[in-house]
């Protein structure tokens, strides 16, 4: 039964890496900023707005609305309009004004998982 399930993550992190692999050429060249999931997406013309459930250690993040547009880089699924409500996020941010919640430019978003 153990190496069933050593066997099913080896099986899920070998697709991250892969997945990561694929679109990093884009991505910027440092650690996410931001890691949660996506709690609600909405997109309305020419902006994505996703509700950030923020992950453990980034709690500076919580209450957070990114909102994406075109010119920000997304990974992991084929545009901003994909991105499911319910995904795992990566996401790399620019200057941040310093309010409650935080509000942050978006440079890039890694779509992992819903």
């Amino acid at each position: 039964m153990r190496t069933a399930a050593s066997a099913r993550l080896a099986l899920v992190l070998t697709g991250l890496v892969a997945l990561t692999g694929c679109s990093s050429e884009s991505l910027p060249d440092r650690e996410a900023d931001a890691v949660g999931t996506a709690a609600e997406v909405v997109t309305e013309g020419e902006a994505t707005r996703v509700l950030f459930e923020y992950g453990d250690g980034y709690e500076y993040f919580e209450g957070t609305t990114f909102v994406i547009d075109d010119d920000v880089t997304v990974a992991g699924v084929d545009d901003r309009s994909g991105i499911p409500a319910g995904a795992a996020l990566e996401v790399w941010t620019g200057p941040c004004a310093e309010s409650f919640p935080v509000q942050c430019e978006v440079e890039a978003v890694l779509v992992l998982a819903p």
